[in-house]
């Protein structure tokens, strides 16, 4: 059999850990809204890796005790659920994470991932990766009632997207979806956002169709073309911030939203 030389095993071995540790983290869920006392599947999911973070395909299994993943009713009472979280593949690195939650309390609920660690192959790295997806809870599917717009208030990461744009009772094929950059809870202006729907990988360095800047108030939007769930991600590097353990700082911050091609709720407080 044929032998590389070492050291191009030992590149080959920094490249593909060094990609590992580039993939976005992003939380799905099997449904946007479940009756109330029903359960909805919550996935963790990593991938996003080919075509420049711009795709929604699966590229391994993210290790699970490098996160932290929160259920976050509508009164704000947090809860890990990592611990319940099982694989979907037999393999270490295939498929990904999932859970059921049973859910009692009507409105919008919300599942918050957070990932904060230094990545060490031939460059340190701090790799901060969060992520974030809502889900309504209802005890009526057929006219479903939306009380809050929680999504609107922001959960203290240190990179987030802030949807300002309903998911429930505004998102809809046709209309503009929009969010804000934050960075340490403020405005991050000129943010490259992709909103990327299921099955579109973007094209070139930059596609003006999918992908925008964030404006000096950190806002960006995006008009979906038809229904889609949609993965909406923000990327930014902090080159000032460094330490003696880190030369730089890399971010990432997903948003999961799936949008109908018509109203879900007609009317809202």
């Amino acid at each position: 059999m044929y032998r590389l030389p070492k050291f191009l095993s030992l590149l080959l071995v920094i490249f593909t850990t060094s990609a590992g540790s580039a993939h976005d983290v992003w939380l799905q869920t099997n449904t946007p809204i479940v009756r109330t006392g029903e359960n909805v599947y919550v996935d963790l999911r990593l991938g996003n890796h080919g075509n420049h973070h711009r795709d929604f395909k699966l590229a391994g299994r993210i290790t699970l005790d490098w996160v932290s993943v929160e259920h976050i009713t509508p009164d704000g009472n947090k809860t890990d659920i990592k611990g319940r979280m099982f694989a979907t593949a037999s393999a270490e690195k295939e498929g990904y994470w999932t859970t059921p939650l049973a859910v009692s309390k009507p409105g919008v609920h919300c599942v918050a991932e957070s990932l904060d660690r230094v990545m060490n192959h031939g460059k340190s790295i701090r790799s901060i990766r969060t992520a974030k997806t809502y889900f309504l809870v209802s005890d009526s599917l057929d006219a479903p009632t939306l009380d809050r717009h929680v999504h609107q208030k922001p959960l203290g990461l240190p990179l987030e997207l802030v949807l300002q744009t309903c998911p429930f009772s505004e998102a809809v094929a046709g209309s503009p979806i929009t969010v804000q950059v934050l960075h340490q809870g403020k405005p991050l202006a000129d943010a490259v956002v992709a909103f990327i729907p299921e099955g579109v990988e973007l094209s070139g360095e930059f596609d003006p169709e999918y992908e925008f800047r964030s404006d000096s108030d950190g806002r960006v939007s995006f008009v979906p073309k038809t229904g889609n769930r949609h993965l909406i991600v923000a990327h930014y590097t902090a080159e000032d911030e460094r330490s003696d353990e880190y030369e730089f700082t890399s971010y990432a911050s997903t948003i999961t939203i799936d949008v109908p091609n018509s109203r879900r709720i007609a009317n809202s407080k």
